[in-house]
């Protein structure tokens, strides 16, 4: 399920074909000679596209699913408390302390099954958050590749344009303006692929907690499910011993899952 981090081109290594170069020349340079005040609206609708997509995985709900598995975590490791097998003589019957540890035993299952219900439902929406971060990090790509086809775009122009304007104006300062407006987009394109790069590792982390929650969830949960079923059919120091490897097993594993890579 976890796929790989992509590293981000840089935009002067990437190739352009010059032809799409020459038609953002064309319909959005040229005109600029005739009015030069929309040169401030140069690639605007890029910058503005990728605005609204920097968004990686809502940290909340990779939050609650934490919470939740650490509450997980804490109610297997009462669980000797609960489930341990116990005799009461006829003095306990009678003061019903037998009764009131079986209504124990019922209320801890009845906790860690919603517990468990609730990590299910929140790593089923932190999925569904995922796949619409991926589907954003792919536009944004596409948003990137047209970022560096309209400052490659102005940079040609910046060269060209003393061959556009025959008699230059000793006040003109478009040529100013225009290496201005590409060193901002350079500027901002850099901005933008940092969060880019975050973007990926917020779905790398949400991966690596939703991959080990999942082999809790379908593996060792019912594994350490049916050990407590047959300990509680049998005294046998083995089913115990047995119970006991399941659980730590399964309490190691979700701590994994809310373990930061290191790197």
């Amino acid at each position: 399920m976890m796929s790989q981090m992509n590293v981000l081109v840089p935009l002067a290594e990437m190739e352009i074909d010059p032809a799409e170069l020459l038609t953002i020349q064309r319909h959005d340079l040229l005109p600029l000679l005739n009015d030069q005040s929309r040169l401030n609206h140069y690639a605007d609708a890029i910058i503005q596209a990728q605005a609204v997509l920097l968004n990686g995985v809502d940290p909340h709900l990779t939050q609650q699913l934490s919470a939740t598995i650490e509450q997980i975590i804490q109610s297997l490791a009462d669980s000797k408390k609960y489930l341990k097998k116990r005799k009461f003589n006829a003095l306990q019957k009678w003061l019903g302390i037998d009764l009131e540890y079986g209504s124990g035993q019922v209320e801890y299952y009845n906790h860690l099954d919603q517990l468990l219900k609730r990590a299910n439902h929140l790593s089923q929406k932190l999925q569904i958050e995922i796949q619409k971060s991926q589907s954003r990090f792919q536009q944004l790509l596409g948003h990137r590749e047209n970022m560096a086809k309209h400052i490659f775009a102005a940079q040609a122009f910046l060269q060209e344009y003393p061959n556009f304007v025959k008699n230059q104006h000793p006040l003109d300062q478009f040529l100013e303006r225009l290496s201005k407006k590409i060193n901002t987009l350079q500027t901002l394109q850099s901005s933008n692929d940092i969060a880019i790069t975050q973007m990926q590792l917020s779905q790398q982390l949400s991966f690596t907690l939703l991959d080990r929650f999942k082999e809790a969830e379908q593996v060792l949960i019912p594994a350490w499910q049916y050990h407590v079923k047959q300990s509680s059919q049998s005294d046998s120091t083995n089913e115990l011993q047995k119970l006991d490897n399941s659980r730590e097993k399964l309490i190691l594993t979700l701590k994994k899952s809310l373990q930061k890579p290191t790197h």
